[in-house]
Parts: C-alpha cells; structure tokens; sequence
C-alpha cells in the first residue's frame, strides 16, 4: 500500500510542470434559448421560454448526476409525515438561487460571467461533486446529508433549502451560456445599471430556475417511495456514484486545463489522486467505519497536494514555448494556424488576399477560451475552415481588445469571454458568438 501511495503521489509530481460535457444537446439548446433572450424581450412568450428551457437544462449530462444526491439527501431528512415539505423547500431553495443569479449578474455584468470561466471555479465545483459523489455511495458521512433532529425540525427544513441553494450552484457551471445570454440582451439595452433592468434578469432567471427545478421537485416528492432493498439498488447506487465522480473529473478537467496543465498531466493528475486515496482508505485496519476510513484518506490526499502545491509555488517559472511559437511581434502559431496579433496588418493581408476575418478574443483565465483552443486542433474540418481565411486573436490585456469592446456591436465584450467574430475585409460584420460549441455555424460562415 505504500507503495501505491508513493506511486500515486510521483504521478503528481511529475504532472506539475506546467472530456468536455455532451456538446451537441448543450449547444442546440443554448442557441434555441439565445434567439429568444438576445433581443431583451420581457414578454409572457420570453419567459415561457426560459421555463421550457430550464426543464430541458435539467436533462443536460451535466445536471442529471444531481438527482441522486438529491434523492439522497431528501430520504435522510424527511420522515413518514409531511413528505412533501423537504422536496418543497429543497425546490425553493433551487429556484431562489437563479432568482439572486440575476440580481447578481445584472449588477455586475461581465464579473459574474467571468467568475463561472474561472479555473478555479471549476475546481471548486469539481470538488463539491467529488465529495457528494463519495457521499452517494455511503464512503463519506458528510453533515450535511444527517436528517433533521426532532428537537429542531426547522433548522432541518432551513438546511433543505441551502441544499436546494447549493445543487442550484453545482447545476449553473453547465447552464453558464444561457446566463450569458440573459447578460447580453441586458448589456444590450443600456451601459447603466438600473433597478428595473435588475428585476427584469431576476425575474427572467427566476423562470429559469422554476423549469430547472421542476424534475428535482418531481423526484423529491415521488422518488421517496422507491423500494430500499435488494440488491439492484445497491449497483445501481454504485452506477450513479461513479456517475457523479465522473462528472467531477470534468470540472477537474477544465480547470486544471484553465491553470495552464497540458492534457497528459489532467490524466496523470487524476490517476495519482486515485491511487493515493485507494491506497490510504485500505491501509487502514478494518475495524473502522467507511466513512471513517475514507476521511482520513482524504485528510492524507490534503496533506500531500498541499505539498505538492507549496514545492510548485517554490520553483521559478519557466516559459515553453513548444507548444506556442511566437514567429514575430506580430503573430502567433498555434499549431498549423497562424494567428495575427495585430489588427491592422491582419485586415491588411485580409484586403490583398480578398478573404474574411476570424477573431477569437482570448483570455488565459477562461477556461472555454483554452476549451476552443483545443476545438481549432482536434476538430479537423473546422481546422481547415480557419486555413482558408485570416485569423486575428485580441487578448484580454492588449488595448485592441478596449477597442473592440467600446464598439457598440459587440455588447458581448461587457459579458465576458469567450467571443468570436467573423467580419468580411473591410471589418463589416457577418457573424458572432460566445458560444465556442457552435463551431458547425461558424463553418458555415467560414466557407462561404
């Protein structure tokens, strides 16, 4: 065992130096929704929309491994009466989340985007998921999850509805995009922050969250009656457990990516945390309790990549340039493609070859901005859409990109990233977008 603990705890060593979520359902559904949010519509018909959305969003890869937390949670706090008043209140709880996203995203605008790209965002997610799915399958007794006390029934019911809270937190890192969309028509309509706009993207997310949290209230209320023995129960907890560590490694993924990680060391990264804590829950002696057991064995996991991190921080950093080549001042490859860094010599040699613009606005935080990155390499059609035409990349911190966002087309620049543009040679605009999924479209565009 102890050699699996060092094992694992190389892996990560090694690592130091410096598979997304189902795309297509995501990105059909984030431009059906996008056509109904962009212009700002606050009519009847906008917010039937968002209520249809939010239900097809709770269907999402990402969201399903929620549901059996919940019915976890719910069985251990509900009892034979009143079976309807955790599902209940775990549902408000949901609801009142998306209801302060849109307070907190129309008061910030573009940091609350900037806030769900943040790597580590996702790591925080990733984390949560990963100790939730460790509680799914009874290997971590988290507090959480203990049933209300008969001696204090509302502080069981109040709990319910900051679990509600927190699965409305866990559900939003995938239903980012429509956040984003709801952001854009409001940054639309004026540079000012008013009460009014406030209320409307509160309301509007509000509705949202309703059809979100129609499938939680639904098993909450009916999943309670589920039959607790035999043993397909016991697989099936274990199948939907895995599920959810599953959906963990995504987020850890992403953020990991989103820290400059290159793909090989996310993998690496993943199997040494996996041998460690393998290695350190069956060293113990067997008289303890699982839950027992596997704190420690987290405790260690702590203890070590706390190391880990502390030596990292003590080694002077080096840039490599292996990956990307700077050429000239003036452009960047990436790759096969070729990226101009500066926008007067990228439409200069867009002019004399009579071709489009392609910009990809780019930040190192954004952890779907890199997400693209790996888009425009591993997706080979849409590569060679990018060959055909002239590729200009404005970053975060240079004043091209202060420029593109005081034109008043882009309102999506006050959002946040990531954002592209296709414009023709004489920087007319022809198509735009924030959603790095769509790529499909943007082909369309590209070779046409």
């Amino acid at each position: 065992m102890r050699k699996l603990i060092i094992s694992g705890t190389v892996s990560l060593l090694l690592a130091i130096p410096t598979v997304a979520f189902a795309q297509s359902p995501l990105a059909d559904m984030n431009s059906w929704l996008e056509s109904q949010l962009s212009s700002g519509d606050s009519s009847f018909t906008s917010y039937f929309f968002l209520l249809i959305g939010g239900a097809l969003a709770s269907l999402l890869p990402c969201t399903y491994p929620l549901y059996p937390i919940t019915v976890n949670i719910l069985k251990a706090r509900s009892g034979t009466s009143r079976r309807f008043i955790h599902p209940l209140f775990y549902f408000v709880g949901i609801v009142f989340m998306y209801f302060l996203f849109g307070i907190i995203a129309s008061a910030s605008g573009g940091a609350f985007n900037t806030l769900l790209r943040l790597p580590i965002s996702n790591l925080i997610i990733a984390i949560c998921i990963f100790l939730l799915g460790l509680s799914s399958v009874e290997l971590l007794n988290l507090p959480i999850f203990s049933g209300a006390s008969g001696e204090s029934k509302n502080k069981g019911i109040v709990g319910t509805f900051l679990m509600g809270m927190g699965t409305g937190l866990l559900s939003s890192a995938c239903v980012g995009p429509i956040v984003v969309s709801i952001l854009i028509g409001i940054a639309a309509q004026s540079n000012d922050f008013s009460v009014g706009l406030a209320l409307t993207a509160a309301v509007k997310m509000l509705a949202f969250g309703i059809g979100l949290g129609l499938p939680f209230l639904l098993i909450g209320v009916f999943g309670l009656s589920l039959p607790k023995s035999g043993k397909w129960m016991h697989y099936a907890q274990w199948i939907l457990g895995g599920l959810i560590l599953y959906f963990s490694y995504v987020y850890l993924e992403k953020a990991l990516l989103g820290f400059g990680f290159a793909d090989g060391s996310v993998i690496a990264i993943a199997f040494g945390v996996a041998a460690i804590l393998i290695a350190a829950y069956h060293y113990q002696l067997e008289q303890y309790m699982p839950h027992q057991k596997m704190r420690k064995a987290l405790l260690l996991l702590s203890g070590i990549v706390g190391s880990l991190v502390l030596m990292r921080a003590m080694i002077p950093q080096t840039v490599s340039n292996a990956d990307i080549a700077i050429t000239s001042p003036k452009t960047e490859v990436k790759g096969e493609l070729t990226w101009y860094l500066d926008k007067e010599e990228a439409y200069k040699v867009a002019k004399e070859k009579g071709k489009p613009v392609f910009v990809d606005f780019h930040a190192d935080w954004c952890t779907n901005c890199k997400e693209f990155q790996k888009v425009t390499q591993s997706n080979k059609a849409f590569n060679e859409s990018l060959k055909n035409v002239v590729l200009l990349k404005v970053y975060d911190t240079s004043p091209l990109f202060q420029e593109f966002k005081n034109d008043s087309r882009f309102p999506e620049l006050k959002v946040g990233l990531p954002f592209f543009l296709i414009t023709d040679k004489e920087s007319n605009l022809i198509y735009k977008t924030n959603d790095f999924l769509k790529t499909g479209e943007m082909m369309l565009f590209l070779n046409n």
